[in-house]
């Protein structure tokens, strides 16, 4: 995946965090993770591993190719 696409990796997951209507705080709490690394991910300064990304879809209600497919869509 070429780094247009890694880039789209935080928008992508604000979106869809926003479309779940969940903030921040609560997507952190339901991945067990701090509510900084939400932050970090969405602004691009850090970027999942395989099992936080499945993770992050199981918490958005989705699947992680779908996350995937976005970030394809947006670059």
């Amino acid at each position: 995946m070429g780094e247009k696409r890694l880039d789209a990796f935080g928008p992508v997951l604000r979106r869809l965090r926003h479309e779940k209507k969940l903030t921040q705080d609560q997507l952190s709490e339901m991945v067990g993770v701090a509510s900084p690394y939400i932050s970090m991910l969405e602004s691009g300064h850090n970027y999942p591993n395989l099992a936080m990304l499945f993770k992050l879809a199981d918490a958005l209600g989705i699947e992680a190719w779908e996350i995937v497919k976005a970030m394809k869509d947006r670059a």
